[in-house]
């Protein structure tokens, strides 16, 4: 079985080197609804069984561009939200730290956030745990931060794939378990109990 997981295009919104909060959460408002800047998209010759796709518009438009079925479009696929850790009128900070620690505020379960880790690994199992297991290649469309948290929980279920630091726009990633092999070395193993 393949999982294929894919970040969206790049999306077209420039931001200013120093922001306040406010000016933060605005880029951040103006960014859900930019458009992207389309790529080619090397997949590798795989024929997809399903795509799953968070709602996004940045997603959908990836989506279509590299899968020609019917989309099976998903909330639970949402990018986590990155709010401002603190509230400054005056002070402005570099977009980086702005970005940085609002993700490092999501991992130490800062109330800044409106999404804990434990909320977005909560999230990604529910979607892994009703998705179609039958189809034997999956397509998953979504975000960055969304991808980076779900390889970890692929790998729970005993998927193999790259273990991504930085998740690239419009690249694919593969994660894979092979139930064949699963299933011998399981007979083997009995085999050795047998005597």
């Amino acid at each position: 079985m393949r999982i294929g997981l894919l970040r969206h295009f790049k999306v077209n919104c420039p931001h200013k080197k120093m922001m306040t909060s406010r000016e933060f959460r605005e880029w951040s408002e103006k960014y859900e609804v930019s458009k992207v800047i389309k790529k080619r998209v090397e997949m590798y010759g795989i024929k997809w069984d399903v795509c799953y796709v968070s709602d996004m518009p940045r997603a959908i438009t990836t989506a279509k561009e590299v899968y020609s079925g019917n989309l099976m479009i998903d909330k639970l696929l949402r990018e986590v939200d990155n709010a401002p850790f603190i509230h400054t009128e005056r002070v402005k900070l570099p977009f980086e730290v702005w970005h940085i620690c609002g993700r490092l505020a999501w991992f130490f379960k800062s109330k800044s956030q409106p999404e804990t880790i434990d909320g977005t690994r909560r999230r990604i199992n529910q979607f892994l745990d009703r998705i179609d297991w039958s189809k034997e290649n999956i397509l998953i469309v979504c975000h960055g931060w969304m991808i980076f948290n779900f390889q970890k929980e692929l790998r729970k279920r005993g998927f193999k794939g790259n273990k991504l630091k930085l998740v690239k726009n419009g690249v694919l990633y593969e994660y894979i378990r092979k139930e064949i092999e699963k299933e011998i070395a399981d007979n083997e193993n009995n085999t050795d109990l047998c005597g």
